[in-house]
Protein backbone atom coordinates (compact mmCIF):
# COMPACT_ATOMS: atom_id res chain seq x y z
CA UNK A 1 0.00 0.00 0.00
CA UNK A 2 1.40 3.48 -1.02
CA UNK A 3 0.87 6.09 1.68
CA UNK A 4 0.89 9.14 -0.02
CA UNK A 5 1.36 11.91 3.51
CA UNK A 6 -1.47 14.80 3.31
CA UNK A 7 -0.02 17.88 2.71
CA UNK A 8 -2.36 21.38 3.33
CA UNK A 9 -2.70 25.11 1.47
CA UNK A 10 -2.19 27.74 4.65
CA UNK A 11 -4.07 29.93 2.90
CA UNK A 12 -7.30 27.80 1.93
CA UNK A 13 -7.32 26.63 5.71
CA UNK A 14 -7.76 29.92 6.67
CA UNK A 15 -10.77 31.19 4.94
CA UNK A 16 -12.12 28.06 5.82
CA UNK A 17 -11.21 28.14 9.50
CA UNK A 18 -12.57 32.02 9.59
CA UNK A 19 -15.77 30.87 8.02
CA UNK A 20 -16.21 28.40 11.53
CA UNK A 21 -14.48 25.11 9.95
CA UNK A 22 -13.36 23.58 12.83
CA UNK A 23 -10.63 20.72 11.52
CA UNK A 24 -8.60 23.87 9.40
CA UNK A 25 -9.01 25.45 12.50
CA UNK A 26 -7.11 21.61 14.00
CA UNK A 27 -4.80 21.54 11.25
CA UNK A 28 -3.64 25.21 11.54
CA UNK A 29 -2.63 25.37 14.85
CA UNK A 30 -0.78 21.96 14.19
CA UNK A 31 1.10 23.46 11.72
CA UNK A 32 1.70 26.09 13.99
CA UNK A 33 2.64 23.44 16.57
CA UNK A 34 4.73 21.48 15.22
CA UNK A 35 5.95 23.26 11.78
CA UNK A 36 4.28 21.33 9.39
CA UNK A 37 2.83 22.37 5.76
CA UNK A 38 5.31 25.02 5.44
CA UNK A 39 4.57 27.30 8.28
CA UNK A 40 7.59 27.69 10.90
CA UNK A 41 6.72 26.81 14.72
CA UNK A 42 4.53 29.57 16.64
CA UNK A 43 3.78 28.58 20.00
CA UNK A 44 1.80 31.77 20.52
CA UNK A 45 0.10 31.20 17.66
CA UNK A 46 -0.95 27.52 18.02
CA UNK A 47 -2.32 28.34 21.16
CA UNK A 48 -4.72 31.00 19.35
CA UNK A 49 -5.58 28.54 16.50
CA UNK A 50 -6.62 26.12 19.52
CA UNK A 51 -8.67 28.22 21.33
CA UNK A 52 -10.48 29.49 18.47
CA UNK A 53 -11.31 25.65 17.47
CA UNK A 54 -12.07 24.84 21.27
CA UNK A 55 -14.51 27.96 21.27
CA UNK A 56 -16.53 26.06 18.30
CA UNK A 57 -16.29 22.83 20.56
CA UNK A 58 -13.73 21.05 18.19
CA UNK A 59 -12.04 17.95 20.45
CA UNK A 60 -9.12 17.67 18.56
CA UNK A 61 -8.89 21.51 19.77
CA UNK A 62 -9.65 21.02 23.05
CA UNK A 63 -7.13 18.01 23.35
CA UNK A 64 -4.43 20.49 21.42
CA UNK A 65 -5.17 23.07 24.03
CA UNK A 66 -4.74 20.73 26.74
CA UNK A 67 -1.23 19.13 25.48
CA UNK A 68 -0.10 22.76 25.21
CA UNK A 69 -0.82 23.62 29.23
CA UNK A 70 0.32 20.11 30.33
CA UNK A 71 3.59 21.12 28.44
CA UNK A 72 3.37 24.44 29.00
CA UNK A 73 3.91 25.10 25.61
CA UNK A 74 2.97 28.79 23.89
CA UNK A 75 1.15 29.06 28.06
CA UNK A 76 1.94 28.94 31.44
CA UNK A 77 2.20 25.37 32.45
CA UNK A 78 -0.91 24.56 34.15
CA UNK A 79 -1.65 20.59 34.78
CA UNK A 80 -4.78 20.92 36.48
CA UNK A 81 -6.03 22.73 33.87
CA UNK A 82 -4.57 20.51 30.94
CA UNK A 83 -6.21 17.52 33.08
CA UNK A 84 -9.75 19.16 32.89
CA UNK A 85 -9.47 19.94 29.45
CA UNK A 86 -8.29 16.16 28.68
CA UNK A 87 -11.37 14.90 30.32
CA UNK A 88 -13.21 16.51 28.64
CA UNK A 89 -12.27 16.24 25.01
CA UNK A 90 -12.00 12.11 25.60
CA UNK A 91 -15.54 11.07 25.25
CA UNK A 92 -16.32 14.32 22.09
CA UNK A 93 -13.19 12.19 20.24
CA UNK A 94 -14.70 9.04 20.41
CA UNK A 95 -17.97 10.02 19.31
CA UNK A 96 -15.99 11.89 16.60
CA UNK A 97 -14.75 9.11 15.25
CA UNK A 98 -17.75 7.26 15.70
CA UNK A 99 -19.03 9.77 13.24
CA UNK A 100 -16.66 9.82 10.76
CA UNK A 101 -15.56 6.36 10.28
CA UNK A 102 -17.03 6.67 6.39
CA UNK A 103 -14.46 9.30 6.07
CA UNK A 104 -11.10 7.74 7.13
CA UNK A 105 -8.91 10.16 6.22
CA UNK A 106 -11.11 13.25 8.37
CA UNK A 107 -11.20 10.25 11.06
CA UNK A 108 -7.15 9.83 11.35
CA UNK A 109 -6.72 13.43 12.90
CA UNK A 110 -9.23 12.42 15.55
CA UNK A 111 -7.76 8.67 16.02
CA UNK A 112 -4.48 10.67 16.32
CA UNK A 113 -5.57 12.36 19.04
CA UNK A 114 -6.65 9.42 20.84
CA UNK A 115 -3.48 7.70 20.02
CA UNK A 116 -1.49 10.71 22.58
CA UNK A 117 -4.30 9.54 24.84
CA UNK A 118 -2.44 6.15 25.22
CA UNK A 119 0.72 6.88 24.58
CA UNK A 120 0.90 9.51 27.60
CA UNK A 121 -1.64 8.38 29.82
CA UNK A 122 -3.23 11.37 29.47
CA UNK A 123 -6.22 12.29 31.52
CA UNK A 124 -7.94 9.31 33.02
CA UNK A 125 -6.80 7.39 29.91
CA UNK A 126 -4.17 4.24 31.25
CA UNK A 127 -0.36 4.35 29.33
CA UNK A 128 -0.72 1.78 26.54
CA UNK A 129 1.68 2.10 24.08
CA UNK A 130 0.48 -1.16 21.74
CA UNK A 131 -3.01 0.63 21.55
CA UNK A 132 -1.23 4.16 20.79
CA UNK A 133 0.77 2.10 18.36
CA UNK A 134 -2.31 0.58 16.89
CA UNK A 135 -4.05 4.09 16.60
CA UNK A 136 -1.04 6.13 15.05
CA UNK A 137 -0.36 3.15 12.48
CA UNK A 138 -4.16 3.02 11.22
CA UNK A 139 -3.56 6.99 10.75
CA UNK A 140 -0.38 6.65 9.09
CA UNK A 141 -1.61 4.14 6.64
CA UNK A 142 -3.93 7.61 5.83
CA UNK A 143 -0.98 9.79 5.17
CA UNK A 144 -1.65 11.63 8.34
CA UNK A 145 1.84 13.08 8.40
CA UNK A 146 2.56 13.55 12.35
CA UNK A 147 1.50 9.57 12.38
CA UNK A 148 4.32 9.13 10.10
CA UNK A 149 7.07 10.53 11.47
CA UNK A 150 6.00 8.98 14.93
CA UNK A 151 5.82 5.49 13.68
CA UNK A 152 9.54 6.22 12.30
CA UNK A 153 11.14 8.44 15.44
CA UNK A 154 9.54 6.52 18.32
CA UNK A 155 7.79 3.19 17.79
CA UNK A 156 9.87 1.12 15.17
CA UNK A 157 12.94 3.04 16.20
CA UNK A 158 12.18 2.52 20.24
CA UNK A 159 9.86 -0.42 19.50
CA UNK A 160 6.90 1.08 21.94
CA UNK A 161 4.13 -0.74 21.29
CA UNK A 162 5.69 -3.39 18.34
CA UNK A 163 8.93 -4.90 17.58
CA UNK A 164 11.60 -2.85 16.85
CA UNK A 165 12.40 -2.63 13.61
CA UNK A 166 14.67 -0.01 12.31
CA UNK A 167 14.44 -0.54 8.75
CA UNK A 168 10.39 0.49 9.18
CA UNK A 169 11.84 3.37 11.34
CA UNK A 170 13.52 4.38 8.57
CA UNK A 171 11.61 4.20 5.67
CA UNK A 172 8.54 5.73 7.55
CA UNK A 173 11.32 9.11 8.82
CA UNK A 174 12.41 9.04 5.03
CA UNK A 175 8.72 9.33 3.57
CA UNK A 176 8.14 12.08 6.46
CA UNK A 177 11.09 14.24 5.76
CA UNK A 178 10.58 13.84 1.23
CA UNK A 179 7.58 16.16 1.93
CA UNK A 180 9.85 18.61 3.86
CA UNK A 181 8.40 17.72 7.68
CA UNK A 182 11.70 19.79 9.46
CA UNK A 183 12.00 17.49 12.53
CA UNK A 184 11.51 14.76 10.52
CA UNK A 185 14.50 15.50 8.49
CA UNK A 186 16.34 16.79 11.58
CA UNK A 187 16.03 13.49 13.11
CA UNK A 188 17.66 11.60 10.06
CA UNK A 189 20.36 13.24 10.16
CA UNK A 190 21.53 12.48 14.28
CA UNK A 191 20.48 8.98 13.45
CA UNK A 192 23.09 9.35 10.29
CA UNK A 193 25.30 11.03 12.05
CA UNK A 194 25.60 9.99 15.50
CA UNK A 195 23.58 6.35 15.22
CA UNK A 196 21.06 8.22 18.38
CA UNK A 197 18.00 5.56 18.50
CA UNK A 198 15.19 8.11 18.76
CA UNK A 199 13.48 11.41 19.53
CA UNK A 200 12.27 11.50 23.23
CA UNK A 201 9.65 13.86 22.89
CA UNK A 202 6.97 13.33 20.79
CA UNK A 203 4.68 16.43 19.10
CA UNK A 204 0.85 16.39 19.53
Amino acid sequence: MEIKPMIFNIEQLMEKANNGDKLSCYIIARSYDSSENGLEQDLSKAVEWYKKGADLNDPKCIYGLAACYQFGDGVEQDKDKAYQLFVNAYDKLLQEIEETKEKPKVQAFSKFCLGAYYYFGFGDVKQDYKMAFQLINECAMQGHLAAIYDLGANFYREGRGTEQNIELADYYLELAASVGLPRAIKKLEDVQNSNEKGARKWIF
